[in-house]
């Protein structure tokens, strides 16, 4: 799914290029513990386009995000979490080892 932007709401479909629920932690699954993700990581084939993905989605600056996994998010939550995201991509969301990691 392709993220969509709706600029005069700030609403945001982002589908799986960041999520809210950390889909490869069993516990924070079934508590559905929300807070900013990486995409998950056992489906993504590229890293670096997945950091370039986080970036652009941030600087829309949206107001409220709805992903693929996990409960909608909004206002500070969703600003600091992406920002953190953003700041911090290779140690919050890239794994150390994998299919997908050179």
């Amino acid at each position: 799914m392709f993220p969509f932007f709706n600029k005069q709401k700030g609403l945001l479909l982002a589908g799986d290029a960041f999520i809210t629920v950390k889909q490869d932690s069993f516990w924070k699954v079934l508590e559905q513990y929300a807070e900013i993700n990486g995409p998950p990581r056992y489906l993504t084939p590229d890293w670096k386009q997945a950091k370039d993905s986080v970036q652009k989605l941030a600087s829309l600056h949206p107001k409220k995000a709805i992903t693929g996994h996990g409960p909608p998010m909004e206002g500070k939550e969703l600003k600091d979490g992406l920002q953190a995201l953003v700041d911090h991509f290779e140690e919050k969301a890239v794994p150390d080892y994998g299919k997908f990691v050179n």
